[in-house]
């Protein structure tokens, strides 16, 4: 992806500075930047991995190929956490390389969707749909790769991440979890770590 991107109009208009993070992102890849050439030199299963603070996680992003429509990164969940929940403008596939866990999505007001996942799962949260992912393991932390379409969204000016003014935790996520293993619409996954976690709490405030 190239260097010199503008920021997604989107991102830059007043209104939504405060939400977005695209800014936070920007920052991080000059003090980290993404790691370049035809192959990542790293086992990314094991590789070190910086701290992400808006995100509540690790994370490092890759350019590969001088490409400048795909752009990748490897995220870690930290054992029994939770990413921010957040949207954002770009496509993504996200490839689970190591653990287990959930995700939730919905758009607005919908239904949020369920998504269980462990090591080889591959899934896409839709664009512009709300999603938070939670990391089953209290002992181990889990990884993905999200592969997303940055480049042409920079161009068209249109990128934007946006961080949701509700953060579910731990005990709120796992309740959608198990009424959606319950109601046999749990997207994915085995449902085999589920009954491991603490007990939910009732009434979560979702909206």
């Amino acid at each position: 992806m190239r260097d010199e991107y503008l920021k997604g109009v989107l991102s830059s208009e007043k209104k939504n500075r405060d939400a977005s993070e695209i800014a936070a992102r920007d920052e991080f890849n000059k003090r980290h930047p993404p790691i370049k050439g035809l192959v990542v030199p790293h086992d990314l299963r094991k590789m070190d991995l910086p701290e992400r603070p808006w995100r509540n996680n690790r994370g490092q992003w890759f350019d590969l190929g001088d490409y400048e429509v795909l752009n990748a990164h490897l995220a870690e969940l930290k054992p029994g956490s939770q990413s921010v929940r957040h949207r954002h403008t770009t496509e993504a596939y996200l490839y689970i390389v190591k653990g287990s866990g959930y995700s939730l999505m919905n758009y607005d007001d919908d239904p949020v969707e369920v998504v269980e996942w462990s090591e080889g799962t591959l899934f896409a949260p839709p664009r512009w749909a709300w999603h938070q992912h939670f990391n089953l393991d209290e002992s181990d932390t889990a990884r993905y790769l999200a592969i997303q379409d940055t480049g042409l969204l920079r161009t068209m000016r249109l990128h934007n991440i946006e961080r949701h003014s509700v953060q579910l935790t731990k005990e709120q996520g796992f309740e959608l979890l198990r009424a959606a293993i319950d109601n046999g619409t749990v997207h994915g996954g085995h449902h085999g770590r589920a009954d491991s976690v603490a007990e939910p709490v009732t009434d979560p405030d979702i909206s």
